[in-house]
């Protein structure tokens, strides 16, 4: 019989890549085995995530102060954390944002897998990631919003203050 030990998964480039970043559009499928528990895991984890979303974008204002604290609580709950700001390399406790951001990634695939049996799952699915990924892009700051666009090749021109009102409200 033998018994493996639990030695820290080395990162690799591709993973550093995909996971190096606070959000992603989930272009790339993960490549990588998982175990059946941590599948699991994830699938439950990540469905807890998307009905809290559907939950708050029910009971409070998409955004708010008091849907972006619970929705904050409920991602650290969940290991779902997503601290743009964090450096891996600084030591901290539990799971490294590199684990999370496998995780979010890992889970999205499972739920997509799993939800794109009827058009009603689907639509669910895509509107509570659409949601997510919002809460998501507002917690970053200007620097990563503009690092996002360019890595994934969206071009924008950032508009006036003064011309986005007039804009808006005309």
């Amino acid at each position: 019989m033998e018994f493996f030990s639990r030695k820290k998964k080395s990162i690799s480039n591709s993973q550093a890549e995909l996971y190096g970043n606070p959000l992603q559009f989930y272009g790339q499928p993960p490549l990588e085995n998982i175990s059946l528990t941590e599948f699991e895991s994830f699938a439950v984890d990540r469905l807890k995530l998307l009905k809290t979303v559907e939950n708050l974008g029910v009971s409070c204002v998409k955004l708010s102060d008091q849907y972006t604290r619970k929705l904050d609580s409920e991602s650290k709950t969940l290991n779902f954390v997503y601290r743009p700001d964090t450096d891996d390399r600084k030591p901290q406790t539990g799971p490294s944002e590199h684990e999370k951001r496998r995780k979010d990634h890992i889970s999205h695939f499972i739920l997509r897998l799993a939800y794109c049996q009827t058009e009603d799952l689907r639509r669910w699915f895509i509107q509570q990631e659409v949601d997510l990924f919002r809460y998501r892009f507002n917690n970053l700051s200007s620097k990563q919003k503009l690092e996002f666009l360019h890595r994934n090749n969206l071009q924008y021109n950032t508009v006036s203050m003064s011309l986005f009102k007039s804009l808006f409200y005309n």
